[in-house]
């Protein structure tokens, strides 16, 4: 009975252990608190809610697909849809403006990503609408059934996402 107790007792304090060091470990840094207000990184913005991305001579819209930006915020819902939906959304765009939008590509998407912070991870000065989601990515997947797309938490991107499910998107040109 001694052991018993004894291994319980030792088996409680490396749970207790376990539990401490996990939740040391959790959270990012929320990037608001890492980049100061007035960083935009490689991004130049100009009017009409646009982020000239400089060092990858791509143009981004600032907002999700679905919201607008007033000067200073994204507004409205961002448009959750399903990958092929999504691209029929942006060429109606295209038509409609005589524009030439398209969906970012796993790569382009990953130039966003800010490595020492998260929730998201995605610089809240040139985005500041930006979810906390699963964001679709124009590469193909190798599996059927499936598309690629970066999760905005941590930047981290995949090709596991199931085509069939709705979630936002961005936008993005060459300049």
């Amino acid at each position: 009975m001694f052991r018993m107790r004894r291994f319980s007792v030792h088996g409680f304090l490396l749970l207790v252990a376990l539990a401490v060091i996990g939740c040391e470990r959790g959270q990012p840094t929320p990037c608001v608190d890492v980049v100061a207000s007035n960083d935009i990184g490689q991004f130049e913005l100009a009017l009409g809610g646009l982020a000239r991305d400089r060092e990858n001579k791509l143009e981004w819209y600032r907002c999700s697909l679905g919201q607008r930006f007033n000067g200073s915020e994204c507004v409205g819902e961002a448009q959750y849809e399903k990958w092929e939906d999504t691209i029929v959304i942006i060429d109606e765009v295209n038509e409609k403006s005589g524009t030439n939008w398209r969906m970012p590509t796993l790569k382009e998407l990953r130039t966003l990503v800010i490595e020492d912070c998260g929730n998201p991870a995605v610089n809240p000065n040139v985005f500041p609408g930006i979810l906390v989601e699963n964001y679709w990515a124009a590469d193909k997947s190798s599996a059927s059934g499936f598309r690629c797309g970066m999760y905005t938490y941590l930047g981290a991107t995949s090709c596991r996402l199931f085509n069939n499910l709705e979630r936002p998107a961005l936008i993005v040109r060459d300049y």
